[in-house]
């Protein structure tokens, strides 16, 4: 779906009371440390137009550039319809991280950014109405800018201290207006999107149908079925509605009101412009709703529901059907009620009641005869008889049988790449052995059919926006192109022909609508068969004889089963139902298994020789039953081109510098920073200085640092000068903390190594400085470290892992050397962690294990790796040359955060450690860059401890950090 951050990434303020807020904000945008990838060390270019700097990687070039003459326009067009849009620059960044269409907006005042996601939408996809993916794409990203940096007219003199600003808007609106308004303003500017297609009106349909409208709260929240979806589907709805009462230029009026000089919500701003309160209203827009899909409703009946017989009913969306070639055996993906969603192979009919049920029964009825058996609402499918559930960090999908005996199974698994970022791929799953062979990697495959031979298949391969149509080789995975797909014209869904001589795919130009074309394998010419009307066809497979295609029509507003005659081209339709329908699988007998949607989730049917054809007589006027039918497509606003000069290579970026405040406070005392940093939207090279000072028992100093993302491995390099009064701080007299002070550089090498299954990180670090303990002599001091750290997936969110961390180094005329291993597993029960540190024993006290407090505030924490962070225990709790801990923690939705056990000593014995328990939550996000800020950490927690020196005292901690 398309999001806006609206509330995230806003506050990088230098007053800690902003600060909190801003942190509160990021907390609510993005939770959990999920974030997006930004593919840094890819082949960067930069293009400028009238309004916008747009920076994208070289394989995105052809994507951009078909784009970016109708940049302006669009601008100017949303301008004009919102009443507003920022008077200067506006930076969009364009990537394709996951290999899904996707999208953001960061309204920042005075450098607002735009985050476009090229990979285009399948034809089933909810955003799959549009005109050009791009044009749709940016419509909606830029309403949003134009929409949320309207300024405040009122003096909100805080905002001055913070070098990135918002609009009241972005605090104050629901999700719901914020994202029906985007969705709004496409569908104006492009004349399609959401608002014109057949997907919104399907889900609202059904929704008012079985009495399942979200409440006004609900609108703007998310979970279950397609219920992230229903700020944009049942938003935009209710703002057409609106709009039908007061006019095209009422929602501005609300948001003029909004950012009034007079503070006021946004209801207190809706309730002025529509006379009563958002909730009130949408009540009235429900009951109107439910009253055209009743309308519907009676005239779809009225003409007479052909569905076929339905097999059973599922919670969540599905993929597939497929059928094996004698058709006694089909394959779905699945969603699951307890852990991964999963592949499972199955008969093409029902189950009745199992033996065990039956006894179950029997025993029911002798205990109570008077007892009344359960009513089996639905239907259900046989037993599976084979299942393939997620491995390796991977799930599986889009099934499609291979060989006639239906023992080999096709199957798309997406998998994430050395870089974070995410492609699928095809893989073989023997459903006998249960073995799964991967065919390629990394290659962006999807949407594939196996050939009748079984040797190789039809596919679709997206990267960089361009969808090419291609055939892999099924036993050495090579690609070759059949026919080549742009940014305007995208293949979907190819199936094959029984004799293996023909394809049938889906292909949409720049008209936006999906039209059939044959490819002729012997020549590769590709010749459209479905009329050039405006009515989507899509999702064909040939029937058993290759006489016949069975596809999806979204002919007279509703997605139905609709079949052509290939000898002369005639259509009939097949189904009439209420929902949509998808995914036609043709059987041998002549019957189509299909899925339809409901409002929680979709249905199986199958569909019988002797249930159609159907004459077309639902008889009803869709135009005046929106948002239950959808909207006519109509002609969007005209863009005018303009010519983009060329672009050029964007080595570090454009510099956005930034003051930004640091805090840190726990039991060792309280440390004020204060930074400037430099960062571009690629992320490429990101640095920051920063001084601090605070109580006398916390880190005071400066440093300067630089990363380099541009390349791999990553390339940093840091300056310092730290000091730290440890026994200043409370209780010191029963610890074994020490002062230090530490100056020097370092230079380091990081090599991530993401992936599917596990994930890597390679580090190497040289310091070069001098350190001091207490009121010993100032010495030199040089380290080298190098570190591995690995984790792997074990099962459905469950990872384990582990770290070995070396060093060795000489302080003054002592030589040292250092290791710390650490161990964990992850799970939906809590992680445990398991560390142990030694040092060799003629170590200087300096470069000897010392824990609690804050990790110093560096890049690269290699250069001071002898200090353990516990902040919620004092600085010096333990310290040696030995050091073991064990942690053992558990999320809890109940306190929104962690509660944890933390003990660490100088060995394993329970008397000679130190221990607390404590509640703690933490926030983490890496790609800042795009706003122009650095990484960004932040925890904070209360504890009790119960075990050392200080037992039974009370712990409080909390921490801000930037690192570049």
């Amino acid at each position: 779906m398309i999001r806006s951050l609206t509330k995230s990434l806003v506050g990088h303020v230098s007053a800690p009371l902003l600060l909190l807020v801003f942190l509160s904000l990021c907390a609510y945008g993005k939770t959990g440390g999920a974030q997006d990838v930004i593919r840094s060390a890819t082949d960067w270019r930069t293009l400028q137009t009238r309004w916008f700097d747009v920076h994208y990687p070289l394989d995105a070039e052809a994507w951009t550039r078909d784009l970016a003459p109708r940049l302006d326009a669009v601008r100017d067009s949303v301008a004009a319809l919102v009443g507003y849009a920022p008077p200067g620059r506006t930076t969009i960044l364009v990537d394709d991280p996951y290999n899904v269409a996707n999208g953001k907006a960061v309204p920042l005042l005075g450098r607002p950014v735009i985050h476009l996601w090229v990979t285009p939408p399948g034809p089933t996809d909810v955003i799959a109405n549009h005109r050009g993916w791009a044009l749709k794409l940016v419509a909606h990203e830029f309403g949003h800018i134009a929409h949320l940096t309207r300024p405040a007219r009122r003096s909100q003199w805080f905002w001055h201290l913070a070098p990135a600003q918002v609009s009241p808007l972005s605090l104050g609106t629901p999700r719901w207006a914020t994202e029906g308004y985007a969705t709004w303003i496409e569908g104006r500017i492009t004349g399609s999107g959401r608002p014109h297609g057949s997907a919104r009106p399907s889900l609202l349909r059904e929704l008012a149908l079985e009495g399942r409208l979200p409440t006004y709260a609900a609108m703007s929240g998310g979970g279950g079925y397609k219920g992230g979806s229903l700020a944009y589907l049942a938003g935009s709805a209710f703002w057409e509605w609106l709009e039908a009462i007061r006019g095209d230029t009422s929602m501005a009026l609300v948001f003029r009101r909004q950012t009034a000089r007079t503070r006021r919500s946004f209801d207190e701003a809706f309730r002025g412009v529509y006379g009563d309160s958002p909730a009130i209203m949408y009540g009235r827009f429900a009951a109107d709703l439910a009253a055209k899909a009743f309308a519907v409703d009676t005239a779809v009946r009225r003409a007479g529901l052909v569905r076929g017989t339905r097999l059973t009913r599922f919670a969540g969306a599905v993929g597939g059907p497929a059928a094996s070639r004698d058709g006694r055996l089909i394959a779905l993906a699945v969603p699951a009620t307890r852990g991964a969603p999963r592949v499972i192979v199955t008969k093409p009919d029902t189950q009745s009641l199992t033996e065990r049920e039956r006894e179950q029964l029997a025993r029911a009825s002798s205990r109570d005869p008077l007892d009344v058996p359960s009513l089996r609402a639905y239907p259900r499918l046989a037993e599976p008889t084979a299942t393939l559930r997620s491995r390796g960090g991977r799930t599986f999908g889009n099934p499609r049988f291979i060989d006639s005996a239906g023992t080999r199974v096709l199957v798309e698994s997406w998998g994430v790449q050395r870089d974070g970022s995410q492609r699928p791929d095809l893989a073989v799953w023997n459903t006998t052995t249960s073995k799964v062979h991967f065919v390629t990697n990394g290659a962006g495959i999807q949407d594939a059919d196996p050939s009748p031979d079984g040797t190789r298949a039809a596919a679709i391969r997206c990267v960089g926006g361009v969808c090419d149509l291609v055939l892999v080789s099924l036993t050495v995975g090579s690609v070759t192109i059949l026919a080549h797909g742009s940014p305007t014209t995208v293949f979907s869904h190819p199936r094959w022909s029984a004799d293996g001589a023909r394809l049938v795919t889906s292909v949409q130009r720049s008209d936006g609508l999906w039209r059939l074309a044959l490819v002729q394998l012997t020549t590769g010419t590709l010749s459209l068969v479905t009329p050039a009307d405006d009515v989507n066809r899509h999702s064909a497979s040939f029937d058993a004889r290759g006489e016949h295609l069975l596809y999806v029509s979204e002919a007279g507003g509703i997605s139905n089963l609709e079949s052509m005659r290939l000898s002369d081209t005639s259509r009939v339709a097949r189904t009439r139902v209420l929902g949509s329908v998808a995914e036609p699988a043709p059987l041998p007998d002549g019957s189509v298994m299909y899925l339809e949607e409901h409002a929680g989730g979709m249905d199986l049917h199958r569909l019988r020789p002797s249930d159609g054809p159907l004459p077309d007589t639902t008889a009803m006027d869709a135009s005046r039953l929106a948002p239950a039918m959808p909207r006519k497509r109509v002609v969007g606003v005209t863009l005018p081109v303009a010519a983009v000069p060329a672009s050029v290579v964007y080595r570090i970026g454009p510099r956005q510098t930034r003051a930004l405040a640091q805090a840190s406070a726990a039991r060792d005392g309280a440390i004020q920073m204060l930074s400037v940093s430099s960062a571009d939207p690629a992320n490429r090279l990101t640095m920051l200085a920063t001084v601090m000072g605070g109580t006398r028992a916390a880190w005071r100093g400066g440093t300067a640092s630089a990363v380099w993302y541009g390349s791999r491995p990553n390339v940093r390099a840091e300056a310092l000068w730290l000091e730290q009064r440890a026994t200043a701080q409370r209780g010191s007299d029963q610890l074994s903390a020490a002062d230090v002070r530490v100056a020097g550089g370092s230079a380091a090498a990081d090599l991530p190594i993401a992936g599917s299954a596990s994930a890597q990180r390679i580090y190497g670090s040289v310091f070069v400085g001098a350190a001091q303990t207490g009121g010993a002599s100032v010495l030199g001091r040089s380290l080298l470290t190098v570190q591995y750290h690995g984790t792997r997936v074990i099962g459905w969110r469950a990872t384990a892992g582990g770290s070995v961390r070396v060093a060795t180094g000489r302080l003054g005329d002592s030589s040292f050397t250092r290791a710390s291993g650490s161990a964990f597993v992850n799970s939906t029960l809590g992680r445990v962690d398991v560390r142990m540190h030694r040092a060799s024993t003629s170590s200087p006290r300096f470069e000897q294990f010392s824990a609690g407090g804050f990790a110093p505030p560096l890049t690269d924490d290699a250069s001071m790796g002898q200090r353990i962070a516990i902040p919620s225990l004092p600085v010096g709790v333990a310290g040696g040359t030995a050091l073991y801990e064990l942690r053992l923690s558990r999320t809890t939705p109940y306190i929104g955060g962690s509660l944890y056990a933390h003990s660490v000593g100088s060995g394993w014995q329970p008397d000679r450690h130190s221990a607390v328990l404590g509640i703690e939550r933490g926030f983490a996000a890496d790609y800042l860059g795009l706003v122009g800020l650095p990484r960004v950490r932040v925890i904070g927690g209360v504890a009790r401890i119960v075990r050392g020196p200080l037992r039974d005292r009370g712990s409080a901690y909390f921490s801000v950090g930037w690192r570049p």
